[in-house]
């Protein structure tokens, strides 16, 4: 018995030192790096690609994706789960095993049904493990650190978007099962990384934070990821009954009207985000390996966006600058309907020039939204960003179940024209 006990507290004592010793990054920020590599950038790309090759259906893509982003939607429940029970390592681990283990069966099946339960399992362990790995910061660091702390573990799982997608361009000539091989053995050593540093369950430093009171700023820095797939994973907390009850004071108001475009235009743009490699491919002849590379420019310039769109919203206000990022990506969509409308030459250059200014305006539409979420709400800002995330992936999962009979019936080509309408509606209920 006193050895355990000696063994707990050198356990305990070595977790601190590295801590200590890391400032405002941690070792097992890696492990953050490879969820964003994953979910943010190899599995929205080969997903898609491998459902297509193997089934007869194009709707089939929908459902699946649908079932990805499905299963985020109880991640909050986790994170309580977690904090009530002392569970964070169990959870932050089980949930990377779990992805392993589904993503190396993905490959494996070649029907909707078992697709639709191993894309939903995905979703709910990728759910768990960016959930807890917030918990980690505000559960345990000092209140004065987590805009540092968050900021770096979010800019770690940007840069794992990044490598992901530059990882994803190397199997997409075909080499589905090794690219997902591959991911599987990421996911397991992110479980081999992500013990070190990590604070113990027993020794929570914060207690009873409620999250409705959260100060909204530490998650503005954070490189927050495109819904192409995991739109909840910006803002995996969970939201308090009270703060709910407290929405109704403002179910007339500007916040409401803010809830809406941001539903309407995740609603809009799901679809084009469940098929945009194949998209690419046969509507505008753009190889996947040219796709993924042309989505990790993007991104790459986008991780500086963040910053510059926050400045933008301080001289400009939060509203306009929204505005002006569902312009720019209309823009981006405009471009890549003129070849469904015109035939011109050099069409694969014009649309992925479309392609990469879609993408250039999530940065700006995610952290204007973000700002104008905790300035519009009537209640707690850590409430309205929870709210602001989950009412996106909701609408997320209804655009893309909405999507799939339709482009069974029509064709790629209608995911552009429901991407313009969520867009413009979104506009619309933006003015004034």
């Amino acid at each position: 018995m006193t050895s355990v006990r000696r063994l707990k507290q050198s356990r305990r004592r070595a977790s601190k030192l590295v801590t200590a010793r890391c400032g405002p990054v941690a070792p097992w920020y890696l492990a953050y790096l490879i969820l964003g590599l994953l979910t943010s950038g190899m599995l929205p790309f080969l997903l898609p690609l491998v459902v297509a090759g193997g089934s007869q259906s194009l709707g089939t893509v929908a459902y699946v994706t649908g079932a990805y982003n499905l299963g985020l939607l109880p991640a909050p429940l986790f994170g309580m789960l977690a904090e009530r029970q002392r569970l964070y390592r169990p959870l932050f681990f089980g949930g990377f095993v779990v992805l392993a283990l589904a993503l190396a069966a993905f490959p494996l099946v070649r029907s909707l049904m078992p697709w639709f339960l191993l894309a939903l399992t995905i979703g709910v362990a990728a759910g768990v493990a960016a959930t807890i790995a917030t918990l980690f910061i505000v559960d345990f660091a000092p209140r004065r650190e987590w805009e540092s702390r968050i900021g770096w573990l979010q800019s770690f799982n940007g840069t794992g978007q990044l490598l992901g997608l530059l990882l994803a361009g190397m199997f997409a000539a075909g080499n589905f099962d090794t690219g997902f091989t591959v991911a599987a053995c990421l996911a397991l050593v992110a479980v081999a990384v992500g013990g070190i540093g990590l604070p113990l369950d027993g020794h929570k430093q914060i207690g009873g934070n409620p999250l409705g009171r959260m100060p909204v700023q530490p998650l503005l820095p954070s490189a927050q990821l495109d819904p192409a797939l995991g739109g909840l994973l910006k803002h995996s907390h969970h939201l308090q009954k009270a703060a709910l009850q407290g929405l109704r004071k403002g179910v007339h108001g500007a916040f409401c009207r803010f809830l809406l475009a941001w539903s309407a235009y995740n609603f809009g743009v799901a679809g084009f985000f469940a098929y945009y490699p194949l998209v690419m491919r046969e509507s505008y002849g753009s190889p996947p390996v040219i796709t993924a590379i042309a989505y990790a420019a993007a991104a790459g310039v986008g991780i500086f966006l963040f910053v510059a769109t926050g400045r933008l919203a301080i001289r400009y206000g939060c509203a306009s600058v929204f505005q002006a990022g569902l312009a720019l990506r209309l823009l981006g969509f405009a471009l890549l309907g003129v070849p469904f409308v015109i035939a011109i030459p050099g069409a694969t250059v014009l649309a992925l020039a479309g392609f990469v200014l879609a993408m250039l305006a999530w940065p700006v539409l995610s952290v204007s939204g973000t700002n104008l979420a905790a300035r519009l709400t009537p209640i707690g800002e850590g409430a309205a960003i929870g709210l602001l995330g989950a009412t996106g992936a909701l609408a997320t999962v209804a655009g893309t179940f909405v999507s799939g009979p339709l482009v069974h019936a029509f064709g790629y080509g209608v995911v552009l024209p429901l991407s313009v309408i969520g867009m413009a509606a979104a506009e619309l209920l933006m003015l004034g």
